[in-house]
């Protein structure tokens, strides 16, 4: 969402800032997590940011593992062989025809009185003549080849070309029981299993698919490119398919209080004296709304909200803004548009109606539209400083940092008052590499603002990433102690004390006292089952990957909570069905 602290926030980009230059691994992790999460830190992502997860991390083994690329085949190779290569290859096919005519329609009780040297040299034969046949497009005939070298002897590699010879035909059903019979006798043949997942994929299995796409790449350590991106476009399949059918029968619900609270709070709130009304009216309903907002109540503010809208009260245009401000926090951009309409049609001039709906046609990637609306709204009130955060936080978000640190700096200039304009303009100096800058803005801002949670949490990131550890703990720490609420800096402390500290236990309880804290935390369920996966607890982990798929609200939540699961659920199938391939794929998790 535009209108809060974009989690970028808690993900400093050191593109243009100093760096240290021989990271060790646990630094280049630290960076990662500071650049790259994505579990919404500080609810700030509108809808379509993509969202890479380290959580399935063989995805990204994959993508990032070098493949030797193939040389051009020569002139000679290509076009073919010299006459006299020829004349040798005919050869060669004919004596192999030869050969395997004498065993083509040999019995079973006949083979079986052979010896096990006859009986693999007759198979030899039949495969050449099988493999002679596949060459020339003869599938057909190539699969009498290959069938009658079963019977001779049961090897992989027939079944496996078999499966090719039925791939080639469309018969998809044969080709997965001959490549199940490949398996059966070597289960780590990578062709047979690549063979597999295709057929798997063609008949719509998608979810075996997947399973089998993701053994090629741990058993061939990611050196099969086209496995890999076979196995990241099917995980996107499956999520898509799972999150279709589940959100239509998901109820509508609000995210967590934090992230509320972070949406709610980037506004200045209405301060005008609350009306005496008292019993069912729309005027009560909207100050029962008013004062459940004070305590944190949002699904009671919610309520009352939209009964104040539903019954009428003398600050309509206002309820309706709030209305469609909830609307919006449950992921229904069209039903919030409609009220913010409905409230510019009652009051044209109501500035943060046109900010919050800004922050729809952002998430709807309609840029010009969003512009429009700050244009409208200075036209209204050029005085008014949320105007200008929101506008840079739309800036920050489309790289225009220069247009951004100049919002920023125009609304602390109309308010000093409001913190998170402080905070985002030393994030966004620290992007455009003034690393001094952002350094002294926070360090003003945490004299202006000592008892902001927020403001020891974000510098302390800004410490981090700067690998000062022991300088980003303690504010982390302050953080914590200042408003033992906000699960945020319960996340990033832990992060520390595991990927630095290595103090594995302490980190997981820090994750857990985040959940304590905000039982709705998404990053609080991803961190700690990241954790768990990482030290070899999939099964746990995916407990808590679960947690996620309750929490998201969006479609395209539930899409990146599932995508989480089914990873760590194909990780643990193969972790079952290949023990001695464990270590491979601990490898590929470190």
């Amino acid at each position: 969402m535009v209108a809060v602290i974009n989690p970028e926030i808690g993900g400093v980009s050191t593109t243009n800032a100093t760096s240290v230059s021989d990271a060790s691994p646990a630094t280049e992790r630290i960076k990662k997590f500071f650049e790259d999460k994505d579990w919404k830190f500080y609810a700030a992502v509108f809808a379509g940011v993509a969202v890479a997860g380290a959580g399935a991390y063989y995805l990204t083994s994959g993508s990032a593992s070098s493949k030797k690329q193939k040389k051009p085949a020569s002139k000679k190779s290509s076009e073919g062989t010299s006459a006299k290569g020829k004349e040798t290859a005919e050869k060669a096919d004919s004596t192999a025809t030869s050969a395997a005519d004498e065993w083509a329609n040999m019995s079973a009780e006949a083979i079986n009185d052979m010896s096990a040297d006859v009986r693999a040299e007759a198979a030899a034969a039949l495969k050449a003549k099988g493999n002679s046949f596949f060459s020339s497009k003869k599938y057909q005939d190539a699969i009498v080849n290959y069938t009658q070298a079963i019977l001779f002897k049961p090897d992989p590699i027939f079944y496996s070309n078999r499966a090719a010879c039925y791939a080639n035909l469309g018969k998809v059903d044969e080709v997965i029981a001959d490549c199940n019979e490949a398996l059966k006798l070597d289960s780590t043949y990578i062709k047979a299993l690549n063979r597999r997942a295709q057929a798997y994929e063609k008949k719509g299995k998608l979810s075996d698919s997947l399973y089998d796409f993701t053994c090629v790449c741990i058993l061939d350590g990611f050196k099969n490119e086209t496995a890999a991106k076979a196995m990241e476009r099917l995980l996107k399949k499956v999520s898509e398919q799972k999150a279709k059918e589940l959100v239509k029968t998901k109820k509508q619900r609000l995210p967590s209080p934090t992230f509320v609270s972070a949406y709610l709070d980037s506004f200045r709130q209405d301060n005008t004296p609350m009306s005496s009304a008292e019993g069912d009216s729309g005027n009560a309903y909207y100050n029962r709304a008013r004062k459940s907002l004070q305590e944190k109540k949002y699904d009671d503010a919610m309520e009352a909200f939209d009964k104040a809208v539903e019954l009428g009260c003398s600050q309509q245009a206002q309820a309706l803004n709030m209305k469609g401000t909830f609307v919006f926090l449950k992921g229904d951009t069209q039903g919030a548009v409609e009220n913010f309409n409905k409230a510019l049609e009652l009051d044209s001039k109501h500035v943060q109606t046109f900010i919050k709906r800004a922050s729809i046609y952002m998430e709807q990637g309609d840029i010009a539209a969003t512009f429009k609306q700050f244009e409208d709204a200075i036209g209204i009130d050029p005085s008014n400083p949320d105007i200008y955060y929101h506008r840079g936080q739309v800036n920050y978000i489309n790289g225009n940092y220069d247009a951004a640190a100049k919002d920023y700096s125009e609304s602390i200039k109309l308010d000093e008052s409001f913190v998170y304009a402080h905070i985002q303009l030393g994030v966004v100096q620290y992007k455009l590499g003034s690393i001094s800058s952002a350094m002294a803005t926070f360090k003003n801002t945490l004299k202006k603002f000592e008892s902001s949670a927020d403001v020891h949490n974000y510098y302390g990131e800004l410490l981090a990433d700067q690998q000062k550890i022991e300088e980003a703990l303690e504010m982390f720490s302050k953080a914590i102690e200042i408003d033992a609420k906000n699960p945020l800096p319960y996340i990033n402390k832990a992060m520390l004390m595991y990927q630095v500290k290595g103090d594995i236990q302490q980190a997981m309880d820090l994750c857990k006292g985040a959940l304590e804290a905000d039982p709705s935390c998404d990053a609080a369920v991803a961190s700690l089952a990241q954790i768990l996966l990482e030290q070899g607890q999939p099964a746990e982990a995916v407990r808590y990957y679960e947690m996620a798929i309750d929490l998201a609200r969006t479609e395209a939540e539930l899409e990146h909570a599932i995508s989480y699961v089914e990873a760590t659920k194909t990780q643990i199938r193969f972790a079952q069905e290949y023990p001695s391939a464990v270590p491979k794929l601990n490898a590929l998790r470190g």
